[in-house]
């Protein structure tokens, strides 16, 4: 077994693989991972954990070896398992047999250029499901699948050029920020609606366009019905 002293990811994500090998060498040839610990071996894991850029991502065999219950102690040699522990793994690896891989699942993980990763990613030959977009909730990412089907999110947060309430410009805003000083209050938290609203009416439509009460209503409504923060709302 790798180094097991390494300092471990504060969160960690696992996945069954069904060809150990293959799922390795996407992670570390095209992804850009590196093994840190593997067992029993690096040649040939059981399981193993990936970092990049400080996250973890761990691989586990597929295979019945993998849901026994080491003998340990007299004659033994395996690592002893918790009460319930091969039991709850059991249904986990039969559940994943029976069921499309990570379905429902996305795995978020940070990188600093997303733009360079994708570019370095297929030129590897990793196949993108989608191209860097940038989101309007901060982050600009692209999407891409491991080969059991496991979907990897890989973003970088990125600054917005404007307010996704009121859409004001946002001045030396941070990377991620989403919203406008007017918009949130002091624990950085968006406004209730009906602030927001009112301080658009007040402050913009007939502050700075000088309508009156009732269109100046009318056109903040329109207004902030097409901004990020409030589709949807009746």
């Amino acid at each position: 077994m790798s180094n097991p002293t390494v300092q471990q990811s504060p969160m960690s994500t696992a996945f069954i693989a069904k060809d150990m090998k293959k799922s390795i060498a996407f992670y570390t040839d095209v992804l850009g991972f590196q093994m840190k610990e593997s067992w029993p071996s690096a040649d040939n894991p059981w399981w193993c954990n990936l970092l990049y850029n400080g996250q973890s991502i761990m691989l586990g065999v597929d295979m019945d070896e993998a849901c026994a219950e080491p003998s340990g102690g007299e004659g033994g040699g395996g690592p002893s398992h918790p009460e319930g522990m091969v039991d709850w793994y059991k249904t986990c690896v039969s559940d994943w047999r029976t069921n499309k891989s990570g379905c429902g699942v996305t795995v978020y993980l940070l990188t600093e250029d997303v733009d360079a990763y994708h570019a370095a990613v297929t030129g590897k030959g990793g196949e993108a499901r989608y191209e860097p977009h940038t989101q309007f909730y901060g982050i600009r990412d692209f999407g891409i699948e491991d080969p059991d089907g496991y979907k990897l999110l890989f973003y970088s947060p990125v600054t917005l050029s404007e307010c996704q309430s009121c859409a004001m410009p946002l001045a030396d805003a941070e990377p991620g920020q989403m919203y406008c000083d007017f918009c949130t209050d002091e624990t950085g938290h968006l406004r209730p609606y009906e602030d927001v609203f009112e301080g658009t009416v007040t402050g913009y439509f007939m502050g700075m366009q000088k309508l009156e009460r009732g269109a100046a209503e009318v056109a903040a409504k329109a207004h902030l019905a097409k901004l990020p923060a409030w589709l949807g709302r009746d």
